[in-house]
């Protein structure tokens, strides 16, 4: 709009001094060839639009300084960007580079212009950015790369570069705009983790190993001794057999559960589809004993449908609440009722009992914390970390773990797993 008022003001004038030019004498001393009226109204015209000219021109410095001002301001953001920018022709000439990227070089920024972007990518990775390149000029969207580039002083860095292509109005290859950014630190801290993650493993299995054989030989050992010399044992010598039992009984349970809890974790999922009927009968068969004993109503849908999950970590935490429910059931235990529920983009299992209502502690997550067990849980064996793996398993499926804990008996553990495995 303000150009188009230029143009009118300009032709305004331009037309106003034509008319100077025509009303006015041909010499001086003919001066007499205009009315001092139509001379008093040429000058004022004159001196109006003098003034409007005199104003535009003001504007017109002010906006080219807020230009300058936004200029300087987005060229400061652009060289001190903490990601290095370049612009690449067709070829891989470096044709613009800010500061951040000409400082990872080591390299003045007009030494930089004109010289192939390749000079400083080590050999053995030219052909990345060459494939790279190459695969550009297809697509309208970017495409990121990891190499290895080198400094002038011929330190190796390990970057990563995110590039698209800029196109003329012909839609024809015209430059490569290049974001460059430095990830030897972030490298190195994920293989530092990686190692550490190693070490761990390697520490839980070896320890888990270690523990193993001797707890076995320690049950067996006293078991053995408690059954051939018990007419020899008093009573108390009977108890501390008793009690050998119980404790090593325990250290090996524990020690599988770890293993179990360790390749739960560290193996990949094997997705299949599962026809959830017959994993509730493999979860029902292996505690039939126990639920005929104690006289516990088994109950769980007639109709549920396939799913696609990993069947032996579905199994586990099923099989984990299962037991769970026996175990802290106490007395008052009667049903056991598995439920299915289909909502949205879950698949959401239950597992109710009517027993014994969980004593509440901290937070509902904490019950799902490695080693940390209730009040509810004294005197009951086990290795605390059953609600970890069936926390875990939930979580590798896309999903979560949830407690409802009934108003006055019983609870209620929810298992949710994603239907876009």
């Amino acid at each position: 709009m303000k150009k188009e008022k230029n143009i009118t003001d300009d032709a305004k004038l331009r037309q106003l001094a034509e008319k100077a030019l025509d009303a006015a004498p041909a010499s001086q001393d003919d001066l007499s060839g205009m009315s001092p009226e139509d001379m008093a109204s040429l000058i004022h015209e004159l001196r109006v639009h003098q003034i409007e000219l005199k104003m535009q021109n003001e504007e017109l410095r002010r906006i080219q300084g807020e230009l300058e001002k936004t200029r300087d301001r987005y060229s400061h953001l652009y060289d001190f960007a903490p990601v290095g920018y370049f612009t690449l022709s067709e070829k891989g000439i470096i044709e613009e580079v800010n500061l951040t990227g000409a400082a990872m070089i080591g390299v003045e920024r007009t030494a930089l212009i004109g010289k192939p972007f390749t000079r400083h990518i080590l050999r053995e990775d030219q052909d990345i950015f060459y494939k790279l390149r190459q695969r550009l000029p297809e697509t309208d969207s970017s495409h990121s790369c990891e190499l290895r580039l080198v400094k002038k002083d011929g330190h190796e860095f390990q970057a990563r570069m995110e590039c698209m292509v800029i196109k003329s109005r012909g839609e024809t290859f015209r430059q490569i705009r290049a974001a460059v950014s430095d990830i030897t630190e972030s490298k190195q801290n994920e293989e530092a983790l990686q190692k550490s993650s190693e070490k761990i493993r390697f520490f839980a299995y070896s320890i888990s190993h270690d523990l193993k054989s001797p707890a076995i030989g320690l049950y067996g050992l006293t078991k053995r001794l408690h059954k051939d010399y018990a007419d020899i044992l008093d009573e108390k010598g009977r108890t501390y057999c008793e009690q050998i039992l119980k404790t090593a009984g325990q250290i090996a349970a524990l020690v599988e559960q770890i293993n179990v809890f360790i390749s739960t974790r560290e193996l990949p999922l094997n997705i299949e589809k599962l026809a959830l009927k017959e994993v509730l009968q493999v979860i029902r068969e292996e505690f039939s004993s126990q639920l005929s004993l104690r006289e516990i109503r088994w109950s769980e849908p007639d109709d549920i449908p396939e799913i696609e999950a990993d069947r032996l970590c579905l199994i586990r935490a099923l099989r984990n609440l299962v037991d769970n429910a026996l175990k802290y059931g106490g007395e008052a235990l009667s049903e056991i009722a598995i439920k299915y529920k289909g909502s949205g983009e879950f698949h959401i299992l239950s597992v109710k009992d009517n027993g014994t209502v969980l004593t509440k502690q901290g937070s509902q997550q904490d019950i799902f914390a490695p080693f940390v067990r209730g009040k509810t849980s004294k005197g009951v064996q086990g290795s605390g970390l059953g609600l970890t793996l069936i926390k875990e398993i939930a979580e590798k499926h896309g999903g979560e773990v949830w407690l409802d804990l009934g108003k006055e008996r019983g609870s209620t553990f929810y298992v949710s797993i994603s239907k876009n495995l």
